[in-house]
């Protein structure tokens, strides 16, 4: 499988925002996200980091 965790960056750590993302489309400043389960949610702010190969997504306010 090739879904990834969303975690948001605050004060230095990152905390589990989403599991199991497929599906992240970035529009306006804003990032839509969907996991397997069909959960969705909006987050505003930017990309800081995406690992393919730890399966890991990176956002942070902006």
């Amino acid at each position: 499988m090739c879904e990834a965790n969303a975690y948001v960056l605050k004060d230095g750590t990152e905390e589990l925002y989403l599991e199991n993302v497929d599906i992240m489309k970035p529009e306006g400043g804003k990032i839509f996200l969907r996991n397997l389960f069909g959960e969705q949610k909006v987050f505003e702010g930017v990309i800081r980091e995406v690992s393919l190969l730890r399966h890991k997504i990176v956002l942070e306010k902006g």
